[in-house]
């Protein structure tokens, strides 16, 4: 069962973002996992600002242009976040100790499927898989097209932290959608007995009901009948 560990407040800071010389809450949060894995984040105000890529060996902000000053500090940033890699092996090995044969905590997500814009047949568009509040989190999306599994157009965003502690995280499908055509979602957790499914397809333009029609028709009819009774009246000598 995987262990996590949470470690909030690591740094904390205020950054002054204008003449009214504004406070923010500027923090790390570092997160330590069983298996060897180290999440560093950059919050701000809580928000997610940037986060550390050990792969890449540099901090990634999510806001595509920086001021200079922002840009100086990303290798000091960088420099800090990977000092949590050794702080974290620290910490799992005393929450072993102190927590062995304890049940760790689990949450399964809540799963739901969306278009980005209002779909209509055959125009470009987007389906989000969101999985919400589930803890550890460490968490599985497979996209399938009429049964079939798709890959290609996938990606799959970063986790988010949760006001209480659980996290959400969203998959995205680039597609064109076609009449007929049914995308789901399947969310693999192991707070999850089975695979949690949802699914999406296009929906028809509403037509008209029987009754509808009908009283469509009878109005046509009718209307027809007092134009034509109209002209013979106005036809009659006088």
């Amino acid at each position: 069962m995987t262990l996590a560990v949470i470690l909030l407040l690591v740094f904390t800071g205020a950054v002054c973002t204008s003449a009214a010389t504004t406070a923010h809450d500027f923090r790390y949060v570092y997160e330590c996992y069983e298996s060897g894995e180290v999440r560093v984040d950059i919050l701000v105000d809580g928000d997610v600002l940037a986060y550390a890529d050990f792969s890449r060996k540099e901090v990634v902000f999510w806001i595509p242009h920086l001021p200079e000053s922002v840009k100086d500090l990303k290798k000091r940033a960088y420099e800090i976040a990977k000092s949590s890699i050794i702080h974290c092996r620290s910490v799992m090995s005393k929450a072993k100790k102190a927590s062995a044969g304890a049940i760790m905590r689990q949450d399964a997500p809540d799963v739901s499927i969306y278009s980005r814009y209002e779909a209509a047949d055959g125009v470009a568009n987007t389906l989000f898989c969101l999985a919400d509040n589930f803890y550890p989190p460490s968490i599985n999306f497979t996209w399938t097209k009429n049964g079939a599994a798709v890959s290609c157009g996938v990606s799959d965003l970063r986790y988010s932290h949760n006001g209480e502690g659980t996290f959400r995280r969203i998959s995205a499908l680039s597609f064109t959608p076609r009449e007929g055509d049914v995308y789901s979602c399947s969310v693999e957790h192991q707070a999850s007995t089975r695979p949690l499914a949802r699914s999406w397809e296009l929906k028809e333009s509403p037509g008209l009901s029987p009754a509808a029609g009908f009283f469509s028709v009878s109005l046509v009819l009718c209307l027809l009948g007092i134009m034509s009774g109209a002209f013979f009246f106005n036809k009659q000598p006088n």
